[in-house]
């Protein structure tokens, strides 16, 4: 996916999920159940047929600030321990190869762990009913955090629609099969509809032979959250997986995460919007540093408003909590292109949002995107800066 396209606050269902690819053992091989007799052909991704999943962003020119915060990244200076959110969705990809080995890998096989992802972005809008979390729990929340950021921010954002992401879409045949013929192929060929059917036909019986799926409310199916800038065929978009949100519920989150997650997502519609994916800082350099450069700017972005007097308004303890959110989401992944900030480095940036929201001498005053992104720009370099003793 392009990094600068979908921009989202989560990397670690990816990069979980690849591991757990690398890792299956030829035993494990499908055998026996009815959906395990499969076609010889594979789905596979190709995003290059979607013209909205090629599209970049307009890209500004900036003046350059600091070789400082541009430098390449050496693992050994940063803390990098598992965080409570990433050990909760390992743990229940380990439960699943324990127990229902056939069933998820057959799933991984046929890309259900990114079916419902485009579904969202290229099918699911305001028109189609949207609902946020396993039973729709989030939903007022997500919709008044969504109204209350777009008086907050000086960007135009009534045309972005909140989008929910929902794993139980592939018991769903005929949508499944859509976005197979979508954006996969097979064989390096377009997938016709009789094959996207029979693709779909397997997941769904594999997804309804699980006895610990429930039926695609299972955190690996939509355990993500990202922007979708505006494109000529398709609104802005911020879509919320129901993983995420219900995993940041098990670990004790659930208070301040739904609005934690949606606001860093905004933020990076302000970046779309002001052109701060055209910072030296994010077109240049490393592939890894680039991205870090962008999702620790949607972080400060969130914290501000989440700790603004005219914004979330959160109080020092929910502040506590939400900091606590951006660091779990935080990832060590210094290689990926999709790298997002190590969890201390997500941490300090969230952190500079509230103290900008905090120590203002106006409290009443919102700062412009632009104010903030220049005060951003200015203290970027301490939030790369290495933390390992």
């Amino acid at each position: 996916m392009p990094r600068k396209l979908l921009s989202g606050l989560y990397l670690a269902f990816a990069l979980v999920a690849a591991g757990c690819q690398d890792q299956k053992p030829e035993a494990l091989a499908p055998t026996g159940p009815e959906f395990a007799r499969q076609p010889a052909a594979r789905p596979e991704l190709d995003l290059g047929r979607v013209s909205l999943l090629r599209k970049r962003p307009a890209i500004q020119d900036l003046q350059a600030t600091t070789a400082l915060a541009r430098r390449a990244i050496n693992p050994g200076d940063y803390v990098c321990t598992s965080t409570p959110l990433v050990d909760y969705l390992n743990q229940t990809i380990n439960e699943a190869f324990a127990v229902e080995p056939d069933i998820l890998l057959t799933l991984l096989d046929f890309a259900a762990d990114v079916v419902p992802t485009y579904d969202a972005i290229l099918f699911q809008t305001e028109a189609t009913p949207q609902s946020f979390g396993y039973d729709g729990e989030y939903t007022r929340r997500v919709i008044k955090t969504d109204k209350d950021l777009k008086r907050f921010w000086d960007i135009s954002s009534a045309p972005i629609q909140p989008i929910g992401m929902h794993g139980t879409m592939l018991l769903d045949i005929e949508r499944v099969a859509r976005v197979y013929e979508a954006v996969f192929t097979a064989g390096g060929q377009p997938i016709p509809h009789g094959l996207a059917l029979q693709f779909a036909q397997i997941v769904h019986d594999a997804l309804a032979a699980s006895q610990i799926m429930d039926g695609g409310n299972w955190p690996l199916f939509s355990f993500n959250a990202f922007a979708v800038p505006p494109d000529g065929s398709s609104p802005p978009k911020i879509i919320m997986g129901d993983g995420v949100l219900e995993s940041y519920k098990v670990i004790g989150f659930d208070d301040v995460a739904p609005q934690a997650v949606y606001a860093h997502e905004f933020g990076h519609h302000v970046q779309f919007q002001k052109g701060y994916f055209g910072d030296p800082l994010a077109t240049s350099g490393d592939p890894a540093e680039q991205t870090r450069y962008t999702e620790l700017m949607a972080d400060a972005f969130g914290a501000y408003y989440l700790t603004h007097k005219r914004g979330a308004a959160l109080n020092r303890k929910r502040v506590a909590e939400f900091l606590q959110v951006y660091f779990n989401v935080g990832d060590c992944a210094f290689t990926n292109p999709g790298h997002h900030g190590t969890p201390l480095q997500r941490m300090r940036a969230a952190t500079f949002g509230f103290n900008v929201a905090d120590q203002a001498q106006k409290q009443g005053h919102i700062l412009t995107a632009d104010q903030f992104h220049r005060l951003f720009l200015a203290a970027y370099p301490s939030f790369v800066a290495p933390d390992a003793t």
